[in-house]
């Protein structure tokens, strides 16, 4: 049934060559920072695909990729604005102390690393909206925004076009190495909440 699925979006996408083929990845990387469920990454990888094998244009798919990852980490983005300038309307448990003390943690570490943050964003599967939302409460410019997102976007599009062309015509091959990619990244993030949380505890326990 998967496989069904899947050779009807390629058919589906090769005859959207053209305007409309390029606007909807472009849409597609917008949903995925403004819905994260949304499969943006496999649609992205079927436009790579279809630059390497069916005739979509590499420059036309590369900028539609990259133009709505940006334009997604800057409606995330206003959304995090939003939200910080209703602090005071949020609900009580948004307000204890303790998630305050979380808040300002996260602010400061995006006054002082928010670049950097922001840089990475593409290269973390699933959670790429939240790094934008972030970015909003802490007050991060715009231009900051647009220029450390689109560069990762477009590092992230330019790796992904690479392995598009040396896999070649084989879809499945490209999203398998996609999906190990995604589970070592994932799995590594587990593991350095976990060691960092084991550290946090000690380091109560000690001074205690």
């Amino acid at each position: 049934m998967r496989l069904t699925l899947v050779d009807a979006l390629r058919q589906w996408m090769e005859g959207l060559e053209g305007p409309l083929g390029y606007l909807f990845l472009a849409l597609s990387s917008w949903i995925e920072y403004v819905a994260p469920p949304f499969p943006g990454d496999t649609v992205a990888l079927f436009g790579i695909f279809l630059a390497v094998s069916a005739g979509y244009s590499v420059l036309g798919v590369y900028l539609a990729l990259t133009g709505g990852s940006i334009v997604g980490g800057v409606f995330t983005w206003g959304f995090g604005r939003w939200l910080a300038a209703r602090e005071e309307r949020w609900p009580e448990w948004f307000r204890r102390k303790a998630f305050e003390e979380r808040l300002q943690k996260v602010r400061r570490r995006y006054e002082t690393h928010g670049n950097w943050v922001l840089a990475s964003n593409r290269f973390v599967p699933a959670l790429r909206a939240f790094f934008f939302v972030g970015a909003g409460l802490s007050g991060m410019p715009l231009r900051s925004v647009v220029l450390w997102g689109g560069l990762s976007a477009a590092l992230w599009n330019g790796l992904l076009l690479g392995l598009g062309f040396a896999v070649g015509e084989n879809f499945d091959r490209l999203e398998a190495i996609y999906a190990s990619y995604s589970r070592v990244v994932l799995a590594a993030l587990v593991v350095i909440l976990l060691v960092a949380s084991v550290l946090k505890l000690r380091g109560r326990s000690s001074s205690s």
